[in-house]
């Protein structure tokens, strides 16, 4: 398994955040595959901002490169309206440079994510794609997650309106002993120290 370390972004990351989002947006847009689309991410900084601030977004590092990203989530009720309960994490945004793919990142990010899930007391791992993305729609269920069904989910602009295909995946949670450890290992929160 590769060395790879998964730290909360600052504010000062979302500038490198950014970059690495549109980069994988082109890269998609480019193969003709449909699930983000280039420029959203800048027009959408503000947002981006906001949610490093809240602590969602994720960045991971081999040494010093940054590798892959991804946004967790607590609560999604735009994509998953049907879920009252905080029984999830939900994953968003997970991408790896095209430079580190096939070395099993994303798949080991998923994992960091049903982990952090396991350690919130929460039984699930959420995800979504647009629901005609064969590609990431295969990923998913190799990856062990089960289909959750469609959504037309309305995101507020630039996005609007998106078809999606929803998955989830169970995680075994931790007694809550483990879970006050984990938390205390991490002062309460994430850290900018490795944390997988």
């Amino acid at each position: 398994m590769t060395d790879l370390r998964i730290v909360s972004a600052q504010q000062d990351d979302l500038r490198h955040y950014i970059d690495l989002l549109e980069e994988i947006a082109a890269w998609l847009e480019a193969r003709g595959i449909k699930q983000w689309r280039s420029g959203n991410f800048r027009l959408s900084a503000d947002y981006y901002a906001e949610s490093i601030r809240q602590e969602e977004v994720r960045l991971a590092f081999i040494g010093d490169k940054l590798v892959g990203t991804l946004r967790l989530l607590l609560r999604e009720p735009i994509v998953w309206p049907d879920i009252v309960e905080d029984d999830a994490v939900y994953v968003y945004n997970l991408a790896i440079r095209r430079a580190w793919r096939n070395r099993r990142l994303g798949a080991q990010m998923l994992e960091w994510a049903a982990g952090r899930a396991a350690s919130l007391g929460r039984g699930f791992v959420r995800l979504d794609c647009v629901a005609d993305n064969q590609f990431l729609a295969d990923y998913y269920v190799q990856a062990g997650f089960e289909e959750r069904g469609e959504i037309e989910a309305r995101f507020p602009p630039p996005v609007g309106t998106l078809r999606l295909r929803r998955y989830e995946k169970p995680v075994r949670t931790q007694p809550m002993a483990a879970q006050q450890a984990a938390t205390e290992k991490l002062g309460g929160r994430a850290t900018r120290s490795p944390t997988a």
